[in-house]
């Protein structure tokens, strides 16, 4: 077989059928949600990183805002994923494993419609992590440091898709560790630029997170973790391998379970390397999610990038083991119960196929409430349906009231929130909720609407009476309850509910609704330089003992004198391990250590006399910091001590790599010193210690490319 060809056939075929039905389903709840981060541009947001908005937005600037603009980039996400997933595959097996790899992909529920029709974040999540995976066989391969450039940046644009990408890093220490012959990359200094081209393209989460008190970083450590003691459960276990055996399919997620054990057997007994990247992009992330699940309840999908990458292996072992018929029996069994679940689920939306009441217990059956079935209320799929018929009724309500006073719209559950949004993407909505959500960050002018009207809506699901719910204490009164029966093919799944709400008073709000971590929101540069004078305080001060100032106050001493004489010894150091280790080049290592030297200390003494800024002790005044000898007040950014540690250090760390331990400390030692010292803030220290860094690496390369020439 040509399996490249049957490849492409496959990928474009099933491309073609999702784009056919994305645009035929309502949006689900998170979608919605998705949806409604487009309508307020931000840095990033409180529930996930902002990839899936940037991509909903480009979609809806093509498309304009329907169901099909919101799908489309999982559609072409899924599309790209499955064919670098192909390409990995094939570089660790071969072409035909590569075909079963995107076969499985595509009859896995969890990735056929879960990740490649509804747009969540981690469809670009699966694709920048698999770029990632394959950068890293790049690099395992051809041992280039330029693929070390590419893994940064994937990495770092998986990270603005979903937290969880925070594994890759980890993924390829591993890795490193793991493999004895590529261990040497640990004393390369390209891996640590990759970590740093990760943390700049994350750089706007983070800014987001200090200008909002950390909120998003909170709520996600929370939400995972836990806010309690862990107190081992195996029911929350159970649970969670369960939803993940009903997201995989049950008969395959035991040839998942069965390839861990076998990849991992693999990995440390025959040290193959196919099956050590496998398992180093796949083990580290099933394993802590389903570790955390043992006492906190967990997602079935938070873990999913595992079994992405885990495909690949099962791919390989279906192939490898094909020719015993047992199982050969069950693989068609279990693939094929995997099909008809994806089958199942669209067929179900459309056109009810499923008989959910055969699944209740009897006395469940005739259960009834606000004129709705049982049934109908656990059917997930009637989610998707009557929002078009909430906007119609919404905008009705509303073109009853003059244009100049019109009441405006809210709730008390944001996800509730977001679906309307969505049937009214042209007005705006509010919701007033006891607990923290995204739009505690996006309303923050209720005062606005002081005296006006409001439509308070809800449905079965999030049902509330006005006068119980939160934040409806702030009107005066309410305008009874209007019900808008939903129906699907002639049966009502739900109700919604519209109440009108007479002048508001935001100063009735409850307390809770003025959490000050959630409605103060700081400017990125003031939050910044608080965390840098808290981190001087604690350095200087909470650190400070005998032993320590013992130790520094002859250095301190010749500071004073303006003799840097730390300096001097590293560079003493250093000039001899370069004399015994590079002797007969060392007279060109000495010249160009020199420019090395001397072009990192004009950028700090430029940039100094720049920016002017202030020392520790004109800041906070001689007697709040803690100084041994030297007293300095101006020229504070960026640190030269530092700049110059790591600039010889670098120097040292690219031209004898086996005393790289030894940088290391020289480094960090000239920069806690600065701070201990009362010299410098630690932002000084850090900015210094990357001048330094750069300039050294920069200058030693285009040395190397004019040597050559």
């Amino acid at each position: 077989m040509n399996y490249k060809l049957w490849f492409w056939i496959t990928n474009i075929f099933s491309s073609l059928v999702r784009l056919l039905i994305i645009g035929k389903i309502g949006l689900t709840i998170d979608e919605a949600h998705y949806f409604t981060y487009t309508k307020s541009s931000s840095l990033s947001y409180f529930d996930h990183p902002p990839m899936i908005a940037y991509l909903i937005k480009a979609s809806n600037f093509f498309f304009t805002n329907t169901e099909f603009a919101v799908r489309f980039p999982a559609v072409l996400i899924f599309f790209l994923s499955s064919w670098i997933l192909y390409i990995c595959a094939k570089k660790l097996y071969d072409e035909k494993t590569a075909f079963i790899s995107v076969l499985l992909l595509n009859f896995l529920p969890v990735f056929s419609f879960l990740g490649a029709v509804i747009a969540i974040p981690d469809s670009p999540l699966a694709l920048f992590w698999l770029l990632s995976l394959l950068t890293f066989i790049k690099i395992v391969e051809t041992s280039s440091i330029k693929f070390w450039y590419l893994f940064g940046l994937f990495t770092g644009l998986a990270m603005l898709s979903k937290y969880n990408a925070v594994f890759l890093p980890i993924s390829a220490i591993l890795f490193l560790i793991l493999s004895k012959k590529h261990r040497f990359w640990f004393t390369r200094i390209e891996p640590y630029f990759a970590i740093s081209i990760s943390f700049i393209i994350f750089l706007p989460v983070i800014l987001w997170n200090i200008q909002n008190n950390w909120a998003s970083f909170g709520f996600q450590f929370n939400h995972g973790f836990g806010s309690s003691i862990a107190k081992f459960s195996f029911d929350l276990l159970a649970k969670a391998i369960g939803a993940q055996a009903g997201y995989i399919s049950p008969l395959l997620f035991i040839t998942f379970v069965v390839s861990i054990y076998l990849c991992l057997k693999d990995t440390l007994k025959k040290k193959n390397t196919a099956s050590s990247l496998i398992f180093c992009f796949s083990i580290p992330i099933l394993f802590l999610f389903n570790f955390v699940a043992t006492f906190n309840e967990i997602l079935p999908h938070w873990p999913i990038m595992g079994y992405l990458v885990l495909s690949i292996y099962v791919a390989h072992l279906t192939l490898k083991f094909w020719t015993i018929k047992w199982f050969r029996i069950y693989s068609y069994l279990s693939w094929g119960l995997a099909f008809l679940m994806i089958i199942i689920v669209p067929l179900h939306i459309f056109y009810r196929i499923v008989p959910i009441k055969n699944f209740l217990p009897k006395d469940q059956i005739e259960n009834v409430k606000h004129g709705i079935p049982e049934t109908e209320r656990i059917d997930i799929t009637n989610e998707v349906y009557g929002w078009k018929e909430v906007g119609n009724e919404i905008k009705k309500i509303l073109n009853s009231y003059p244009q100049s006073n019109k009441p405006f719209i809210f709730t008390y559950k944001s996800y509730l929130a977001s679906q309307l949004q969505y049937c009214v993407p042209e007005l705006r909505v509010f919701c007033i909720s006891d607990s923290p959500n995204a739009y505690d960050f996006w309303q923050k002018d209720l005062k606005k609407f002081q005296n006006k009207d409001g439509l308070f809506i809800c449905n079965d699901f999030f049902f509330a009476n006005p006068q119980d719910r939160y934040g409806t204490q702030a009107f005066s009164s309410y305008q009874g309850i209007k019900t808008l029966p939903i129906y699907r093919n002639g049966v009502k799944i739900k109700n919604f509910f519209f109440t009108i709400c007479h002048s508001f008073n935001p100063s009735k709000l409850p307390k809770e609704y003025s959490k000050s971590y959630i409605i103060k929101q700081n400017t990125i540069y003031k939050e910044l330089i608080r965390y840098d004078h808290t981190l001087f305080k604690f350095i200087n001060d909470s650190l400070k003992c005998k032993a320590l100032y013992t130790f520094l106050a002859p250095i301190s001493y010749f500071d004073s004198k303006d003799i840097n004489i730390s300096f001097l010894i590293i560079l003493v150091i250093c000039l001899v391990i370069l004399w015994q280790n590079k002797k007969d080049t060392f007279w060109t290592n000495f010249a160009l250590l020199a420019s090395v030297l001397a072009v990192g200390s004009v950028i700090e003494y430029s940039m100094k006399t720049y920016f002017e800024r202030p020392r520790p002790l004109a800041v906070f005044g001689d007697e709040n910091v803690n100084i041994i000898y030297e007293q300095v007040h101006r020229n504070s950014f960026p640190s030269g001590h530092t700049g110059l540690a790591f600039s010889i250090s670098t120097f040292m760390f690219i031209q004898v790599r086996k005393y790289w331990y030894l940088y290391i400390f020289f480094g960090v030692f000239s920069g806690f010193y600065r701070i201990y010292a009362g010299s410098h803030f630690p932002s000084d220290v850090f900015v210094g210690a990357i001048i330094g860094i750069i300039s050294a690496y920069i200058i030693v390369e285009l040395s190397k490319e004019y040597i050559k020439i």
